[in-house]
């Protein structure tokens, strides 16, 4: 009975300290449906940590603390565009949070009472964002060649390492975001990485703006003046030791000496760090899957007949017996399949689902395929990561699995797809609802976006893979490579391919280069008609080949 009155004077005192104070820490999980059990975990581990500090050293902090997982939305892997449902619908972006962590499924934080201990010497009324920062070696194609002439000095953070801004930003933010979005400067109207477009977005609209370019009376040496002071006071992110991109790597040094008999620097503890991706799916039940239950699809066209179909010959094919070769004509001497389909030069819309036609027939008279792979003739693979990662997903369900990128994601009308020169895995159930369901507003249209759209509009959703990549190794910071292995790269440009395919896809190439795959004479089916009844037809979206993105 004694312990009682101690017991209410405890919860008196925790109510005062962190559920009835007015400062609040928000850690907001950003989080797909198919991962909410590792978000469930992450958000376990908050607690339990919160709870030790709350037994422990309950006066040390001034703060009450949430935890919310945002899975509810289809664009909630862009900060900016989930920023009017966090702010308005959920209510937890209010006038009394100073802190906001974003963390994704596979952050980890490995301590909060020391993260707690880094916030505290930070200024939480400062317009500021901290985390483990990223930077292009070379102006890329990924970020719409930004800063081109100088693309190695802007900082975008690595958002699976988790990324803290203060309450002022997010809550500036999500005021320009509700109040117009149309309004504001947005460089596309697609999202690729998230991460670098919410970094310029902060740096291009929270910033006063240049004098008119039409005052002849400023020198050029007074408007560089002015340009290097207004670069100085636009908000950039700020590099923090305690967020690292991985549990052993910390990207600075805390300039204290470990002894003064070891004059060594002692590393900063990393309090937020990324972990390796696992897959969303089943993995207490996963199924051993290898190359030979993979169709891979490979879209060509006879002008790259001799150019790219033998590197790939020299590279991945020797670890995908069942791949095809689609193309606009029928080669016997490679062989390749014809769609009937001339080619065009962007969108393939028509294409694509004619391949997807006639190699839905070819995967009948096979009771071992369980995935197609829909694959361009300039994408390199790691065939047995692949196959790993897809060990772990249901391939009785509607899979739909590829890097996402994402269409005005800010309206009502936006929708994810996963860009097609990363590849785009689809279980074989999903690819006869593709068939039955999905046609082209035009034979030129862009098919991963149409694609997208479809899936989209039928309730599957898109499942993404950081291993996938729509381009080239050297268009990545180094750190995002290192985290997951790659599974794929797109375009040759400027590589060697067979050095891509050893240095990071983990290939051997074979010394005989000259392995063919399963003979296509068979493939002569005529393909199935692109529009009619039962078709879903893409109403309300002008989706033409003059809407996709960049070539990429």
């Amino acid at each position: 009975m004694e312990l009682k009155p101690l017991l209410l004077l405890f919860s008196l005192i925790f109510c005062l300290k962190y559920l009835c104070h007015g400062r609040e820490i928000l850690f907001v999980i950003s989080c797909p449906h198919e991962g909410l059990k590792n978000c469930r975990k992450l958000e376990e581990n908050l607690w339990q940590q919160q709870q030790q500090i709350t037994e422990m050293i309950l006066m040390d902090y001034d703060y009450a603390i949430k935890v919310h997982i945002m899975h509810e939305l289809f664009n909630y892997w862009t900060l900016l565009d989930a920023l009017p449902h966090l702010r308005s619908q959920t209510r937890l972006l209010n006038a009394n949070t100073e802190w906001i962590i974003w963390c994704q499924q596979n952050t980890n934080v490995s301590s909060l009472r020391g993260l707690l201990d880094q916030l505290n010497r930070q200024d939480a009324q400062e317009m500021a964002y901290y985390g483990h920062a990223l930077y292009d070696a070379e102006a890329t194609i990924v970020h719409h060649f930004a800063h081109y002439k100088n693309p190695t000095w802007f900082p975008y953070p690595m958002l699976s390492s988790g990324v803290v801004f203060t309450g002022v930003l997010l809550r500036r933010l999500a005021e320009l975001v509700a109040a117009n979005p149309q309004n504001v400067t947005r460089h596309s109207e697609f999202a690729i990485d998230a991460a670098y477009e919410l970094a310029r977005f902060i740096f291009d609209n929270l910033a006063p703006s240049l004098p008119n370019d039409d005052d002849d009376d400023d020198d050029d040496s007074s408007r560089n003046s002015v340009e290097k002071d207004l670069l100085q006071r636009r908000i950039i992110l700020k590099s923090a030791a305690y967020i690292c991109p991985s549990a052993n790597l910390s990207p600075a040094w805390s300039g204290e000496f470990e002894s003064p008999e070891t004059p060594k620097l002692k590393p900063v503890s990393c309090m937020l760090h990324a972990t390796p991706e696992t897959a969303a799916g089943n993995v207490e039940h996963c199924v051993h899957t290898t190359g030979s239950n993979i169709y891979f699809a490979i879209k060509t066209c006879a002008k790259f007949h001799k150019e790219r179909i033998p590197i790939i010959e020299r590279t991945w094919a020797q670890d995908a017996r069942q791949r095809k070769y689609y193309s606009d004509v029928a080669d016997a001497s490679i062989p390749t399949i014809s769609t009937g389909i001339p080619n065009v030069a962007t969108g393939h819309c028509a294409k694509t689902l004619a391949i997807l036609q006639l190699s839905l027939k070819d995967i009948r008279q096979s009771t071992d395929i369980r995935w197609l792979m829909l694959v361009d003739d300039d994408t390199l693979l790691s065939v047995p990561r692949l196959a790993a990662l897809l060990s772990c997903y249901n391939h009785t369900d509607h899979i739909y699995l590829g890097e996402r990128y994402g269409y005005r994601l800010y309206a009502p009308d936006g929708f994810n797809y996963h860009t097609g020169g990363a590849g785009i895995v689809l279980s074989v159930p999903l690819v006869r609802l593709i068939v039955e369901h999905c046609s082209c507003p035009s034979p030129s249209a862009p098919d991963d976006m149409i694609l997208g759209y479809c899936l989209q509009t039928l309730g599957v959703p898109a499942l993404h893979a950081s291993a996938f990549h729509q381009a080239r190794p050297q268009d990545y910071a180094a750190d995002v490579l290192q985290l997951n292995a790659p599974i794929s790269f797109h375009k040759y440009l400027q590589t060697t391919p067979e050095h891509t395919y050893k240095r990071w896809l983990g290939g051997q190439p074979p010394d005989n280069a000259t392995i063919r795959h399963v003979s296509g004479k068979d493939q002569q089916a005529i393909p199935i008609p692109l529009s009619g009844h039962g078709l879903l037809q893409m109403a309300n979206i002008a989706l033409d080949d003059s809407t996709k993105h960049l070539d990429l």
